[in-house]
Formats: C-alpha cells, sequence, structure tokens
C-alpha cells in the first residue's frame, strides 16, 4: 500500500510483533505483512512476545485480546509501562464485540483495535497508519530533541556568558532575597557563590536614604532605572558603578547590573589633569587659568588680583646651558612661586618662561606685597645646575579684578603691565593703571605690530630709495640706499618712524627685512647697472639662516651679490659682537660689502670699527648735520674719518642737509655724502624713469 514507511530512518525494514495464539491467524497475517515488505515476528502467548519485545525491539506490535495465561489487556499494559517498551505502539485483536474491552484497551495505551474476522486490506490500512503516525512522531521526537540540544547549548552559552560577564548581574525579589547572581556580583559584593541565593547587601550601596525604595517603585512602574552608585567592595575600597535595573519579564523581580567605571573615571580623571596641567611643571595651564578666571569673574562682586611674571633672563639660560636645564628652572620657579602664593589662590603656567597667579580675595595692599616678595625671592635666589649658578630674576605685572571685562581682558591688562616692568629695566614689578602713558603706548605698538603684518600680507608695503653719491673725484661709484614706507589702507604713505618701534619691540623687523631684502634683489635684476644698500635689523643678525636666504636669492634671480652693500647700527652690531662677525664674514664670502651705520653713537665705536670686517662707514647724522655750527662736531667727523681711513674703511656722511654741511664733508674729505641736500627719498621709478646715469649733478656743481 502507498505512502506506508516500510523501512526506519535506518533503512532497515520494519518489524512486527504478531502475539496470536490461533497459528493460522497469525500466519495469515504474517504472509499479508511481509508482503508489504515488513520483518515479522510471532509469538502464541503474551509472555513469550513481551520476552521478544525486550530483546528485539519492535516498530509495531498486534496483540490478541485473548490469550492463554497473560491476557492481552494486561501485556497492553506491560508495553505502556515497561521503560524499554513504551515506544512500541500495541494494535488489539479480538473477535469479541465488546464496547467494555475496547474501551479497556484504549484506556491501557493500546492507538487501534481490529475485529475478527479480518479484513486483510483494513489490517494493512490500519497498520500503515499507525507506521506513518509512529514515524511522524519519530520525526518530530528527533527534531524536538534537536531543537532541545541546540536550546540547551545556547542556554549553556548564555549561562556562561552572563556568568562570566564583566558586569554584575542579580535578580533580586521584593523581600530582597539574591535568587540569582553571577561570579562578578560574587565578586563585587562578597559573601555569595554563583546562582547560589542570599540576601542583597544594601548596607554595601552608597544610596541615598530612599534612593533603594525609588529604584523599586520606578521599575515597579514599568521603567527602567540607572544612576551611578558608590559600592564598597570586600576589601574597602569603594568601586565607581553605573547601576540598571529593570523588572524581569512577566515577575515581579529586579535584574540588577552593576558596571564597574572605577577605571574608567580614573583614566577620566587622568585626561582631565593632563588638559587642565602643564606636563613639566605639574601647574595649572593656560586654558584651565583662563576657565577658572572667567568663573571667578562670574561672582559680583569679584574681588581679587592677577598676576603675570615673565623671567627675565630664560633665553640666556637656555642658550647657554641647553633644554633640559631650561626645563629644570622653570620647574624650579614653579615650586618658588608655589610657596609664596596661598593654597587657595591658582597658580599656572601660561608658557615658555611665562606664569600666572589668581590672588582670590585679596586687596591692593595684599597684592602688592605678594608682588614685592616674589621680586626679592627670585633677586635672591641662584638656581644651581651641573654645579653651575645661574640667575632667575623675574619682571611682574600686576592688575585688579574689575568688571565688566573677561578673562582675556585682565591677562591682557596683566601682560602689559609686566612688559612695563621689564621697559623699567626688570627685576621688578609694574601694576596695571588703565590711564597711565606706558600703558597707552604700548597699546598703540601692539597696534602698529598688527598693520605691519596687515600691510605684508596686502602688499602695502613699498620701497624706496635715497642715492649716496660719491663727493671726491677719484670715486664714481654711486649707489642707493633702500628705505621703507608703508601705506595705510586708505592709499595714505606712512614714514618708517610711525612704526618702526613697534616692530623692533614686537619682533616684527625679520619680516621687515625678509620683504626688503626679496624686492630689492629683484629691483637689481631688473636693473643691471644699479647698486643698493639694504638695512639689516638686530633681529635678522641673529637669525642663523641668513647667508644662505641670501645666496639662494641672488642665484634665484641671478643677481651678482657684489651689487648689494648691507648696513648694521653701531648698536645692533655690539649685541653680540662674535656672532656678528661671524655673519659678516659669510657674507662677504659671497661678494656683498657691509657699512657701520650711525657710526660715532656708542662710547667705544673706535674699538668696534676695529673689530668688525665692514667696508664703509656711516658717520652719526648728529654729528654731520651740525658740521656747520660747531668746531666740536667737525674735531670729532675729521678724527672718525682719519681712522675708518687708516683702518682701509671709507666714509659716508649722512644727514647731510644744506649747502654749507655739504662744503665742510668736501673740506674733510668724506668719501660719501647721503641728504635731503644731495637728493629727497623717492620711489624707484623716479630715479630710472630720469635715466639715472651713475654721476651726481649736485656734486658736480657743489
Amino acid at each position: 500500500m502507498g505512502g506506508a514507511p516500510l523501512r526506519d530512518v535506518s533503512m532497515n525494514p520494519r518489524k512486527i510483533l504478531i502475539i496470536e495464539d490461533i497459528p493460522e491467524v497469525a500466519d495469515l497475517m504474517e504472509s499479508a505483512l511481509r508482503g508489504e515488505g515488513m520483518e515479522v515476528w510471532k509469538s502464541a502467548d503474551a509472555e513469550g512476545g513481551l520476552e521478544l519485545a525486550r530483546r528485539e525491539g519492535f516498530d509495531l506490535a498486534l496483540v490478541d485480546l485473548v490469550l492463554p495465561g497473560m491476557d492481552g489487556l494486561e501485556a497492553c499494559a506491560v508495553f505502556r509501562s515497561e521503560p524499554g517498551l513504551t515506544r512500541v505502539p500495541v494494535i488489539m485483536m479480538t473477535g469479541r464485540q465488546s464496547t467494555e474491552d475496547k474501551v479497556r484497551a484504549f484506556a491501557l495505551g493500546a492507538v487501534d483495535y481490529i475485529n475478527k474476522p479480518f479484513v486483510i486490506p483494513e489490517v494493512l490500512a490500519r497498520v500503515h497508519a499507525t507506521l506513518q503516525r509512529k514515524a511522524r512522531f519519530e520525526e518530530w521526537e528527533r527534531a524536538h530533541q534537536k531543537e532541545n540540544a541546540r536550546t540547551h547549548e545556547e542556554m549553556r552559552r548564555l549561562g556562561s556568558a552572563v556568568d562570566h560577564a564583566a558586569d554584575a548581574i542579580a535578580i533580586v525579589a521584593e523581600d530582597n532575597r539574591v535568587l540569582y547572581s553571577n561570579s562578578s556580583f560574587a565578586a563585587m559584593f562578597g559573601g555569595f557563590s554563583a546562582g547560589v541565593e542570599g540576601v542583597f547587601p544594601l548596607e554595601r550601596l552608597e544610596l541615598a536614604e530612599d534612593g533603594w525604595s525609588t529604584l523599586w517603585e520606578t521599575c515597579r512602574c514599568g521603567r527602567s532605572w540607572s544612576g551611578e552608585v558608590p559600592v564598597r567592595s570586600p576589601g574597602g575600597a569603594v568601586l565607581f558603578c553605573l547601576c540598571r535595573a529593570s523588572l524581569l519579564t512577566g515577575g515581579a523581580e529586579v535584574v540588577l547590573l552593576f558596571t564597574d567605571l572605577t577605571e574608567r573615571k580614573r583614566l577620566e580623571g587622568e585626561l582631565l589633569y593632563l588638559a587642565n596641567h602643564d606636563p613639566l611643571t605639574g601647574l595649572a595651564n593656560r586654558r584651565y587659568f583662563s576657565e577658572q578666571l572667567d568663573q571667578f569673574l562670574e561672582t559680583r562682586p569679584a574681588k581679587g588680583y592677577v598676576f603675570y611674571l615673565d623671567l627675565d633672563q630664560f633665553k640666556a639660560v637656555n642658550a647657554a646651558a641647553g633644554f633640559e636645564t631650561g626645563d629644570r628652572l622653570l620647574k624650579d620657579v614653579a615650586g618658588m612661586i608655589q610657596s609664596e602664593v596661598n593654597p587657595t589662590n591658582l597658580v599656572a603656567r601660561f608658557g615658555g618662561d611665562d606664569f600666572v597667579v589668581l590672588m582670590r580675595e585679596a586687596d591692593a595692599q595684599e597684592a602688592l606685597a605678594l608682588a614685592r616678595r616674589l621680586v626679592e625671592r627670585f633677586d635672591r635666589h641662584r638656581f644651581f645646575d651641573k654645579g653651575r649658578a645661574y640667575p632667575a630674576t623675574a619682571s611682574v605685572g600686576v592688575a585688579q579684578v574689575r568688571s565688566g571685562r573677561t578673562a582675556e581682558d585682565h591677562l591682557s591688562d596683566v601682560a602689559s603691565a609686566c612688559f612695563v616692568a621689564k621697559e623699567r629695566g626688570r627685576n621688578g614689578f609694574a601694576e596695571f593703571q588703565p590711564d597711565e602713558q606706558a600703558l597707552r603706548q604700548l597699546d598703540a605698538e601692539s597696534r602698529w605690530s598688527v598693520a605691519i603684518k596687515d600691510a605684508l600680507r596686502e602688499d602695502r608695503m613699498e620701497i624706496w630709495l635715497q642715492p649716496i653719491l660719491p663727493v671726491r673725484e677719484a670715486i664714481t661709484r654711486v649707489y642707493f640706499e633702500v628705505l621703507l614706507r608703508m601705506r595705510d589702507t586708505g592709499g595714505e604713505r606712512i614714514l618708517p618712524g610711525a612704526f618702526m618701534i613697534a616692530a623692533q619691540r614686537f619682533g616684527n623687523m625679520a619680516l621687515i627685512d625678509r620683504f626688503v631684502i626679496r624686492r630689492s634683489i629683484q629691483l637689481l635684476q631688473a636693473h643691471p647697472s644699479l647698486h643698493l644698500a639694504i638695512n639689516l635689523s638686530a633681529q635678522t643678525l641673529g637669525d642663523p639662516e641668513l647667508p644662505d636666504f641670501l645666496e639662494e636669492s641672488f642665484r634665484e634671480r641671478g643677481v651678482d651679490a657684489a651689487r648689494a652693500s648691507f648696513e648694521i647700527t653701531e648698536t645692533a652690531a655690539i649685541q653680540n659682537l662674535a656672532q656678528t662677525r661671524r655673519l659678516i664674514d659669510r657674507i662677504k664670502q659671497q661678494g656683498s660689502t657691509f657699512a657701520l651705520d650711525d657710526f660715532g653713537s656708542g662710547f667705544s665705536s673706535m674699538t668696534y670699527l676695529r673689530d668688525l670686517p665692514v667696508d664703509y662707514v656711516k658717520i652719526e647724522g648728529n654729528f654731520i648735520k651740525h658740521l656747520d655750527q660747531d668746531a666740536v662736531s667737525r674735531s670729532l667727523v675729521r678724527a672718525m674719518h682719519e681712522t675708518a681711513h687708516i683702518l682701509g674703511k671709507q666714509t659716508v656722511a649722512e644727514f647731510v642737509t644744506n649747502p654749507q654741511v655739504f662744503r665742510h664733508v668736501v673740506e674733510i674729505g668724506l668719501d660719501f655724502a647721503q641728504g635731503w641736500h644731495i637728493c629727497e627719498p623717492a620711489p624707484p621709478e623716479q630715479f630710472l624713469r630720469e635715466g639715472f646715469s651713475g654721476v651726481s649733478p649736485i656734486v658736480q656743481s657743489a
């Protein structure tokens, strides 16, 4: 018959047990079942059949109701109760038409009932139907077992994951019994074994008085509760934990998760410390100081003072002893400041060798007393490193905290006061006064510094020329000094006297010099017969990269360096005489010449004239412009001129302002003359447009 599962999952024929005491009936059924491809076993009594079933195992048992000895119903009961036989379905067979027998058979576990005399097709249909049900059950059972195994494995993994989770997890009942806890919970709270019930140790939670009840009330309302809760560990250490709680689905218990944030808090603290402190000195840094000052200013009324301290000789220590020694000095300084300042006040390293102090709740007398103590302490102090002593004097600015001003305003005020202290000779202090002339001057110069940078960026700087002409007929070379002019945003011309002091004070001279050098070399490239004299500031003289910059600039433009002369002032030259000599020597090797400008302005001019390898000496204009009025000036100029000639140097008279002065210049015998009587400064185009020939008509007619 189609559709019957004639073989089991191992592809073996289905095994059928027939328990029938009438041989003819048993044989008939055996023949029919074997014809269906089944394997058939027979027994004439229940005891023998059960023994066969225990030994062989069958897919189906056909059991006659009436048997000698144990009847079929008793045998059915054994099949349903004995563990090794319960999986064998039983079909009862009988010739009696008793409903009671059928009911008892089904009650004892029979799956079907066949009446005698048999109709073979019906018997086969019932057998096939039973085997199909059994096969479906076995298939379902296998799937169920597989699913159970998978679920069990998932539960095992989940249980293992929960037990080994870094978070402490517990299920807690309303009476505070811990129904479940993982290993992390046991480690965090102590006194627990994972999975073992106990009482939740509320005393280890540092909650507010009603914190635990609030947690439960929140969860009962169907919401989750979370918050940072300090937990005291068994060892006494306080752990900072994030606690999350929610009601268990379908129950009245709460699931608690504790995430240990202690290490994260520690790292956050370290990062916050690094963000707010100077790594070298351990003091607060500029950002943190500004934030604290802003917060202090928000209190009304804010009462206090801000200090700005700058070391006077730090750059010299760095240059002489190296950065490591400089760093040790800064740490030493930080300690000194802290020792003089009340712990309630704030000390910060502002950057480089600058330090700031916020003195809270202080009056003027207290603030000035602290400024005086700091200056005196630094004046007495000697910093020793590797057997050498270094000075550590400081200039201090003091500014009162005033309402309506920001932290940056106060820092600007106190930095200005510190600058004034330096201008007064260093190793002292100055208090910020809004109406003080020195501060107004400093503010004006700082504005000029910004204007200089803007003009350079916006191409509003320009070079002018003033000729330097030979006085004696034996000299024919004529050259021009390069001068600087600025135009404001409206196009008005500004002379350098307005902004040059600011440029020197705020460190803009090196930028200006580079601009002038580049423009001058461009002009030399465009006009091959031109010779120029270019001024170099003290800042540029200290630039070790200057010779390489000049060499590269001349080479790029294809200009002979001999067509350029460089002028340096006596004051700039003597700031570092040895360095200046080396710089002059390197640049002269490229072919350029040098002039010593403003010669005679210092007390030791003659000594420096001998020591510096310059080619020209430009005599200080204050001597030249008085030649027609002052015999002393004439004698000094003559002495300087003769000394220069003895040393093989040519002389230039500056500030030749009228014919009378010029006649004395000629009489003394100076080599060159420059000034408004000779020719006023003008843009380069004016000289080039007029066809400058290299010979001075003024000198020829003088």
